[in-house]
């Protein structure tokens, strides 16, 4: 009896195993569905429903090892992302560029739950490369977003690209117009990345993460409160120093001196150089007169015309390596200005009416974009060529004798009947090849189809050229393309 009642006991207890081998089997084949899944790097949308298998996301990267977070993650839960198994709640991966994040939820195929968060979002303009040969190694920054007489969207795009025209980084901001996207090494293997929001009228700034770390504005000083900023341009050293412009609107000038009416607005340019949150540095166009009878014909001319003038729209800044002093460059007055950092003072005038240098002929540059001076005191620039007869837009390059004020054109790129009336931008690289962004022109289809990015040897031999797509009776554009030589 007691040898029957051993066997009787060891039998129950292999069924009972048994029984809870099975049901925890099918415990686990049968949890096929999510509660939710976070990325670190975005928010994904629509929300998260088990019912819904696909997803796009706000902001995704293959630069950065990013976080996939699984909240109702289970040791018994047999749960794969891109067909690794789960074994924590927040599981670390690094993408390639294309590769969707897919979850898939359940051990067996019939009853498990896949949901995929697809890489790039249907909205994000297409990039096409037109040419690659050889180009510069790096990384192209860009802002994307449509122009449009029709339909004005309420979002844009920040966009890393590789030399290939694949987002390795993209980020999509809920504003209808985010521009100059740049990237800084403030020392110490530290990365920033920063953008200019006109509708916060504040510049973001981020880490090498892509984390949003501050966000900046003009700061009240000298008896004047805050402004927003100028969204053309931002300079950034290290964490508590850096250049920013900003936006005045000088009310009810009497502009009768010049032919005009005798209440008109102004708006002006204001920019400051910050250290450790106090200003050390402050110019303002408004303290410099004589900047007035300087506008273009098309924009003088509305003193009397207009109720609000732009007469002198500043569009970049750089500090040249030589002296540390400013370089701005101004649309409407045709003009690049250097500006004495200490006394402000105006050192010479570039171009455009009483111009220093007297430049005559191939040198006379129109409504310039992006100028910088560069380590061997070279003055370069995008020039939009909007005056011109014919219309066409060039990259120039202009040795500079500061003190005898000489120019002499050492270098030119222009593609004949390229024109772009609006924004753009020019680097030189360190292997000496030239890097265009172009702009923009809403007038014209044909000139908007043409490519976007183009980067050129000394030779003028095309090595990179990239285009947007646009949507029918809309443009897309970059205020600029920069590229940077960095390492993730």
């Amino acid at each position: 009896m007691k040898i029957l009642k051993e066997t009787i006991t060891i039998g129950s207890l292999l069924i009972l195993s048994l029984f809870f081998m099975v049901s925890c089997e099918n415990s686990e084949e049968n949890i096929t569905t999510l509660s939710s899944i976070e990325i670190s790097t975005g928010k994904i949308y629509p929300n998260f429903s088990p019912e819904i298998k696909d997803y796009y996301i706000t902001s995704l990267n293959t630069l950065n090892i990013i976080d996939v977070t699984i909240n109702d993650f289970t040791p018994n839960k047999t749960i794969y992302i891109n067909n690794i198994r789960v074994k924590n709640k927040i599981t670390s991966l690094k993408l390639k560029p294309g590769d969707d994040i897919v979850v898939k939820s359940g051990k067996n195929n019939e009853t498990s739950s896949t949901y995929t968060i697809h890489y790039l979002p249907l909205d994000l303009p297409k990039i096409n490369v037109i040419t690659k040969n050889n180009p510069s190694n790096g990384f192209i920054l860009v802002n994307l977003f449509e122009l449009s007489s029709t339909i004005i969207n309420n979002f844009s795009y920040i966009t890393i690209l590789d030399n290939n025209g694949y987002p390795v980084y993209y980020k999509k901001l809920p504003y209808k117009a985010v521009i100059n996207f740049k990237y800084f090494n403030i020392g110490n293997n530290q990365k920033r990345f920063s953008y200019n929001v006109n509708d916060l009228g504040k510049v973001v700034v981020m880490n090498e993460k892509f984390e949003e770390i501050k966000q900046l504005e003009i700061l009240p000083h000298n008896g004047h409160g805050s402004y927003p900023i100028d969204n053309h341009d931002f300079i950034y050293i290290n964490d508590n120093h850096y250049i920013i412009p900003g936006i005045i609107t000088r009310k009810s000038v009497d502009m009768t001196a010049y032919g005009g009416k005798n209440s008109v607005d102004l708006t002006e340019l204001i920019f400051q150089e910050i250290v450790n949150n106090q200003v050390i540095f402050e110019w303002e166009s408004s303290d410099y007169p004589e900047l007035l009878s300087a506008s273009d014909p098309i924009y003088y001319n509305q003193y009397a015309t207009s109720s609000k003038v732009d007469y002198f729209h500043f569009n970049s800044i750089c500090i040249d390596p030589n002296d540390q002093n400013f370089v701005i460059s101004a649309r409407h007055t045709n003009q690049i200005y250097k500006i004495n950092k200490t006394t402000g003072a105006i050192m010479w005038r570039f171009g455009g009416n009483n111009d220093d240098f007297k430049l005559t002929g191939n040198k006379i540059i129109s409504h310039p974009h992006h100028c910088t001076i560069l380590s061997n005191g070279n003055l370069l620039l995008f020039d939009n060529g909007v005056t011109k007869t014919p219309q066409q837009t060039r990259v120039v390059e202009f040795a500079l004798d500061e003190n005898n004020k000489t120019a002499n054109l050492v270098y030119e790129y222009e593609d004949t009947g390229r024109y772009f009336d609006i924004m753009g931008s020019t680097q030189k690289l360190e292997n000496g090849n030239y890097f265009i962004g172009w702009g923009g022109n809403i007038t014209s289809q044909i000139n908007a189809n043409k490519s976007d990015i183009t980067e050129v040897n000394t030779s003028g031999k095309i090595v990179l050229d990239i285009s947007f797509s646009n949507n029918p009776n809309s443009f897309s554009y970059s205020y600029r393309a920069l590229k940077y030589n960095i390492t993730f």
